[in-house]
């Protein structure tokens, strides 16, 4: 059972993970991903150690309850971590580029302080800029933000599909070389358990 479990999130996420890396090497260009699947991917990964707390639950009860906890306490941490949507593949300013295009596609007018967006209507939007790797988390502050995000992201997905502005790889290769090992380390564990049937 353990061993499927394994074989299972590591065919997942390593498909997941090299899929977004491979796609954005060969497109060229930034995209634009809720970020809930990253938080169906921590889950996923963290799921072999609450199965390993169960079956600890006879044996090593303390080892096995923490693992029991541990695995909703992460879980509450990366929902409210990976709120919204992250952009890959954007430097500080191709982001401040298409998030002006964005909103001016929306037909809004938008004033930009350190870390938001406040929109004229009191939309909220709070942008997160990591420059050096190439991604951009944007998460709705209130509700009238909320009700704005999915036109803002269909925008930026639009914009991000015209653009030929310049593309930061450094997610992406991240991205695909964590999925090549993750999928390599299928490989490898299917062929041990093959041999071993």
């Amino acid at each position: 059972m353990s061993i499927i479990l394994v074989i299972f999130v590591l065919a997942l996420t390593g498909a997941g993970m090299f899929f977004v890396g491979a796609r954005g090497l060969a497109a060229r260009r930034a995209y634009v991903y809720s970020g809930r699947w990253l938080f169906a991917m921590i889950a996923l990964c963290f799921l072999p150690q609450f199965m390993n707390g169960i079956k600890m639950l006879g044996t090593y009860r303390t080892m096995g309850l923490i693992n029991i906890l541990l695995y909703p306490l992460v879980l509450l941490v990366f929902w409210l971590v990976t709120k919204g949507y992250i952009c890959f593949g954007v430097s500080e300013e191709t982001v401040n580029e298409a998030l002006k295009a964005a909103f001016e596609m929306v037909g809004v007018k938008q004033e930009q302080s350190l870390g938001s967006v406040k929109l004229e209507d009191g939309s909220v939007f709070q942008v997160s800029i990591q420059d050096w790797i190439g991604t951009t988390q944007i998460k709705a502050k209130n509700s009238q933000a909320a009700a704005r995000l999915p036109a803002l992201v269909s925008a930026l997905s639009d914009h991000f599909a015209a653009s030929r502005g310049k593309v930061k790889y450094l997610p992406y290769w991240i991205y695909a070389v964590c999925g090549g090992m993750l999928l390599a380390t299928l490989l490898v564990l299917l062929g041990i358990v093959l041999r071993h049937m």
